[in-house]
């Protein structure tokens, strides 16, 4: 355990754990050094971040319930964790069936209109995930409205703003259709649109092969 929790420690540790066995031995060591009082962190660290790293990897050992209880001693803890921490929450208790406190909680959380469009992002996978096409789909929804806006208020944005926004917009796309298409839904405008940048990824990938077949 280094004296110093950094995101290269954190970001290490999860890679190197490639097995459940693996993962379980990360997240408590994570765990053990978010609830340690004396653990020094980075400055773009938190205690909250740790305590979602532990949940992240407990996740990976396959240990659902042990992950919704770290990411609930998150909510507790010092800072926040990107997007925000309790997506994470939101997620561990779809995760682990109780559903309508996830919905109490995203209720709140959309009733303050998250400025980050990744927390869109995060609930639509997080309900999709769970199995709640019709949430899952109303968050993306939610999301492509934010940052549409967001792209036609392009006046207070620099050139990579708006490139990131763009870009942030085309996931959220793909992830409303992903969802629209596993529930059998007829295409709309933005199942077609989705299509459109699918398709340029396709050829985008050809391109790249055909670049890699003349070196």
């Amino acid at each position: 355990m280094p004296t110093t929790v950094t995101w290269d420690y954190i970001d290490e540790s999860s890679f190197k754990a490639d097995d459940p066995e693996k993962a379980l031995a990360v997240a408590e060591e994570f765990l053990a050094a978010a609830r340690d009082p004396e653990t020094f962190y980075d400055d773009d660290v938190t205690p909250a971040a740790l305590f979602i790293a532990a949940s992240e990897s407990f996740y990976d050992a396959l240990l659902p319930l042990r992950a919704y209880e770290a990411a609930r001693e998150a909510q507790d803890a010092p800072g926040d964790a990107a997007p925000d921490k309790r997506v994470y929450l939101i997620e561990g208790l779809l995760r682990t069936g109780q559903e309508a406190e996830a919905n109490e909680l995203a209720k709140a959380l959309r009733a303050e209109k998250p400025e980050d469009p990744m927390v869109y992002s995060f609930l639509g996978d997080s309900y999709d995930a769970a199995g709640d096409a019709h949430n899952a789909e109303r968050w993306f929804d939610m999301g492509i409205e934010m940052v549409t806006k967001v792209i036609n208020d392009a006046d207070d944005l620099d050139r990579d703003e708006l490139a990131d926004a763009m870009e942030t917009r085309e996931l959220l796309i793909l992830g409303r259709h992903a969802v629209r298409h596993a529930a059998g839904h007829q295409p709309d405008d933005l199942d077609e649109e989705a299509l459109e940048i699918l398709e340029e990824y396709d050829e985008t990938d050809e391109d790249d092969d055909d670049d890699d077949d003349e070196k």
